[in-house]
Formats: C-alpha cells, structure tokens, sequence
C-alpha cells in the first residue's frame, strides 16, 4: 500500500505489537524455589544455633545471610514473573526471566517450524543451561541442544513447545498458550503460508 508522497505503507497486520500469552507453567516452580531458599536460610540458622545458642539471633550478623536469600529470593521470584511473546513489525520479541531476544521474522525457517511435546520429541529438549533460569518444568534463556547447537528458551509446557529454526543454525523454543496461531501468524507475515 502506498501512502501521498510514495511511500509505502506496512501491513495493517504487523503495524501494531501483538502479545501472545505464555502457556501456564506446569508442576509447581516457585514451590520448589521458595523450598529450596528456606532450606537455605533455616539449615545454617540451626547449625548457629546448635553452635553458639539462642543469644546469637540477638546479633544482626545472624540475620545477614538469611536477609541476602530472602532478597535474592524475591528478585528471583518476581523475574520468573516476567514472561511475554510479542509480534510486530520488527518480529518476534520474547522477554523472559532476566532475558530477551528479538528474532527477525527473516531469520525463522518456517519450514521447519513445528508444535512438538517434548516428551516425545527428546532431540529438541534443551540439554545444557549455559546462561539461562531454570526451575522444574520452566526453562527460560540460553540453552545447548544435545548436538551441540544453541536454543533461546521460554518454555513453561513441554506438551506444547513452538520450535522455531533459524538460519544460523540454532532455534527459538516457546510456550505460547495458542503454539498453533503464533505459529499461523508468523507464516502470515512471512508470506509462507499456513501448513496443517
């Protein structure tokens, strides 16, 4: 479409940012983060006690370390919160956890994209988290696949995982609650098509 003066227009489609809403993360990640955490701020709080007795909670030195995990905790916690998907005209963006990466919608093979269970699709479960968050049942970043080659991750559900090759050799793994639509968008914009 061209507009007075010639220039051309973009797409009504991809003119304005589209979120897609993360899958819900299976099995209970925060549980097992908090119970971690309070066995890390109880075990020594106990072995001092033992130690050096209930005196020793009167000084603010005993209180340090377990103020520092709860903190920590907490900054955890809230970017574990931060999850979104977004489509526009520059492509796809995924923030997550600490991480975000904008990925060109020139860069996807659409070709290959496909919605896959990770449970029955091991080869393209991340193998080794080399910057990334990782709970049970949430991996967010940046991971290696077992060939070796590179993922960025958001995956809150491996029954329902967007796996998206790029051109340079690595993929993009989501968790989009609706895998199929993001997927039918990008194909979309990219003029590819739909595939069943």
């Amino acid at each position: 479409m061209t507009i007075p003066g010639g220039i051309h227009a973009m797409p009504t489609a991809i003119q304005a940012p589209k979120d897609y809403p993360v899958a819900a993360p299976t099995g209970m990640p925060m549980l097992v983060l908090w119970a971690i955490l309070l066995a890390a701020i109880g075990l020594p709080l106990a072995l001092m006690l033992g130690d050096k007795g209930v005196a020793y909670l009167a000084s603010a030195r005993a209180w340090l370390g377990p103020a520092l995990v709860s903190l920590t905790g907490v900054a955890v916690s809230l970017a574990y919160l931060r999850r979104r998907i977004t489509l526009d005209a520059g492509g796809l963006t995924i923030r997550s956890t600490f991480y975000t990466r904008t990925v060109a919608l020139g860069s996807l093979r659409l070709e290959r994209a496909r919605v896959v269970d990770l449970a029955e699709h091991g080869e393209l479960k991340p193998a080794i988290k080399t910057n990334g968050y990782g709970l049970p049942g949430f991996r967010s970043g940046h991971y290696r696949m077992r060939d070796g080659s590179k993922a960025f991750c958001l995956i809150t559900d491996n029954s329902r995982v967007l796996a998206l090759p790029l051109r340079d050799g690595s993929l993009v793994l989501l968790s989009p609650e609706q895998p199929r639509q993001l997927l039918q968008q990008l194909e979309q914009l990219a003029g590819t098509g739909h595939r069943d």
